[in-house]
């Protein structure tokens, strides 16, 4: 009887969580607003020299690989990148184009900001920076590309938490129904084009 209890209980501790028993934990932080301005020009996220060059940024890690951060073996729903050139040591981050702030989530190390965005067939998508030390919008502000979201961690401040965090992790998303979890729980294919775009041909086909 001990022996049946201790699997049971094993079984609830180590559990591989999903989105579908993690979503309603990140609700609380998302606000359901629509955005004043539609998305009609789209831009890179970082103070370049030309934000509409995609040369201008440089790429760490690109997107739909196997990750062991978070939950180990998840895929990297995102691209992480940096400015090819950066202007400054604090490198800041701006909206890529006009929307509302529709969630300010995790903390630490992973601060988020996600924005919701309106394109001209009516339809929605959204962006979500990750990696931010310091956020400086909050949930409901209309943004547009010139809207200082956060900045970015430098090298000295990340090596607090153990890991490479001084870039910016960068989703182009086509839903947010997970309210953010789906950034570490998307364990395979279906689930990551559900929910994703790649972002790297994302910027290629609209960035210009």
């Amino acid at each position: 009887m001990k022996t049946l209890l201790f699997i049971f209980l094993s079984t609830l501790l180590f559990e591989t969580p999903t989105i579908e028993k993690d979503r309603d934990r990140w609700k609380p932080y998302y606000t359901d607003t629509a955005p004043a301005k539609t998305a009609d020009q789209w831009f890179l996220p970082f103070d370049v020299a030309n934000r509409k060059k995609a040369n201008n940024i440089k790429i760490i890690s690109i997107f739909g690989d196997h990750r062991d951060s978070y939950v180990k073996g998840h895929i990297h729903t995102a691209i992480d990148i940096n400015p090819a050139q950066p202007k400054a040591k604090l490198v800041n981050v701006y909206a890529m184009a006009n929307g509302i702030v529709c969630s300010v989530h995790l903390g630490e190390n992973q601060r988020t900001v996600v924005v919701k965005h309106k394109l001209p067939n009516g339809h929605t998508m959204f962006t979500s920076y990750k990696h931010l030390k310091e956020v400086y919008v909050s949930n409901g502000q209309n943004v547009d590309q010139n809207t200082k979201l956060a900045r970015l961690f430098t090298p000295q401040e990340s090596k607090k938490y153990g890991g490479d965090y001084h870039h910016l992790h960068l989703e182009i998303r086509k839903k947010f129904d997970d309210y953010g979890c789906a950034s570490w729980l998307t364990f395979n294919n279906k689930q990551l084009n559900e929910r994703f775009y790649n972002p790297q041909a994302f910027i290629k086909e609209h960035i210009k």
